[in-house]
């Protein structure tokens, strides 16, 4: 969970794309998983073994156990080697699997991009890359492993036949007991072979130590931006919506020597809609990162109604205030209600508000000509507009849920695909208005919300946006002058 508060500028960077935390989250866990459990219980099983059996060995007949054990430092040493190796290639092998995976990942994300320029060979090729290089890094680890598995195999056998060779010697010159003997190399011969196993285990779990402390790294790291010891909650704050940018510098963390903002001080009315138009790259977008605290500023003050917004309002209440409509608003592969009330802290949204905020945002016609349960392909959206919405119960419709009683199939609608891949622009836009709405924000930002709009899709989304913007401050994102006029 430590991931998720990370500031945006800790993502920003190429090692915490989202390929890579995936692989490192999997790689970490799951050596750190490995080196658990039965093997834990193996190797505190041969070492103790191994322990008692040499203590038995030394009462019985000191000489004879020392020869035994001349196998054990040679053993010793290959395990450090292995582990040695493995340290060196670690962190190649790593960022190898990390470059894969996030190609593997960027692809799966873009597969409509990715089929529409017929690279997927050329991807396969970068990926099929990417795992060789981690393969021939790995290769120095792979060929020490089998010499050092085979030399914990063969050390007790060897162990064992030196020690009966001198066993023989002892009882013939030294008047050793013969049952001396056998107890003796038994009790080594059983010990040996249970630290054997026990210490081919011994490279995992110095594997399983880095992941672990690399783990425990991330869950103490503490995120950029973070509710300031000085704030606190306002109780019933009565938001007026005034936004204020008083000598505002800031630069991106990946790009510290590219200023973005110099100097900027910006006064914004409560209750009115400000549009910011400029061209690509100007700071439109920055200023909403700054407001909603994905950022800090490097100098000057954002504050909302005379309060510094990082240093009197905590991230919670300042975020609670803000809804944000993106120019391509992220839907995940749940229902339509579930996505609108992505909007909602926790699961507190009712049924009415999903509806009331999906109303708003002129939306709810589309959703109610939605089969139930289905998936938001074409098939399901034409079966939705021919039945109105009133689908029979067969192996291909499911059970009603409380949504179907009250009369809303369509909210029951689990969307196929990333982002909602099977909506239209327009329809993808209008839930992301119903999510920020149903917040009821007193300030509504709007980042570039109809840029990627046919004229007909523009116009919808906009009649919505005029009503979503009444009676609070709004700040509209737009790189064309007669997109909000």
């Amino acid at each position: 969970m430590s991931v998720c508060p990370q500031e945006q500028g800790w993502f920003d960077r190429t090692e915490n794309s989202v390929g890579a935390l995936c692989a490192r989250l999997a790689t970490d866990c799951a050596a750190v998983q490995g080196a658990t459990g039965t093997r834990l219980g193996t190797m505190l099983q041969g070492i103790s073994t191994m322990t008692l059996g040499v203590g038995l060995a030394l009462f019985y007949s000191w000489k004879m156990t020392l020869v035994s054990l001349l196998s054990v430092p040679c053993v010793m040493g290959g395990i450090y080697l292995e582990g040695w190796v493995n340290r060196r290639v670690e962190a190649r092998t790593r960022a190898a699997m990390e470059r894969a995976s996030r190609l593997a990942t960027e692809a799966v994300l873009n597969i409509r991009t990715v089929h529409s320029l017929g690279v997927e060979r050329s991807v396969l090729s970068r990926y099929s890359a990417a795992l060789q290089e981690g393969a021939r890094v790995s290769g120095a680890a792979r060929r020490v492993r089998g010499p050092v598995y085979g030399a914990c195999v063969c050390a007790p056998t060897l162990g064992y036949a030196v020690s009966l060779a001198y066993a023989g010697y002892l009882i013939a010159r030294d008047d050793l007991p013969y049952q001396h003997a056998i107890l003796v190399s038994e009790a080594l011969i059983y010990g040996a072979w249970m630290l054997a196993a026990a210490l081919s285990f011994a490279p995992s779990f110095a594997a399983a130590r880095r992941s672990g402390a690399r783990i425990i790294a991330a869950l103490r790291r503490a995120p950029a931006v973070v509710t300031e010891d000085t704030a606190a909650e306002i109780p019933d704050w009565n938001v007026e919506g005034r936004v204020t940018f008083s000598n505002v510098s800031f630069s991106y963390p990946t790009r510290a020597s590219t200023p973005v903002l110099r100097g900027l001080s910006l006064a914004l009315p409560p209750r009115a809609t400000t549009a910011l138009v400029g061209h690509s790259g100007c700071g439109k977008s920055t200023l909403l990162h700054l407001l909603m605290r994905s950022y800090d500023p490097d100098n000057g003050t954002v504050m909302i109604d005379d309060k510094d917004i990082k240093r009197s309002l905590t991230l919670r209440q300042l975020r609670s205030t803000l809804g944000l409509v993106q120019q391509e608003p992220a839907l995940f592969s749940r229902t339509i209600r579930e996505n609108i009330a992505y909007g909602e802290a926790g699961d507190s949204a009712s049924m009415d508000d999903v509806m009331e905020a999906a109303k708003q945002a002129n939306v709810h016609s589309f959703i109610m000509g939605l089969p139930q349960g289905g998936n938001s392909s074409n098939d399901f959206s034409r079966l939705g507009r021919e039945t109105g919405g009133k689908e029979c119960l067969t192996k291909n419709h499911p059970v009603p849920t409380p949504a179907f009683r009250t009369g809303a199939p369509g909210y029951e609608t689990v969307l196929g695909g990333g982002s909602g891949a099977s909506l239209s622009g327009g329809q993808k836009q209008r839930l992301g208005i119903a999510r920020a709405l149903l917040r009821r924000p007193k300030i509504l930002l709007l980042d570039e919300p109809t840029s990627a709009l046919d004229a007909s899709s523009e116009k919808t989304v906009q009649t919505a946006l005029e009503a979503a913007a009444a009676e609070r401050t709004t700040i509209v994102i737009a790189h064309r002058l007669a997109t909000v006029r």
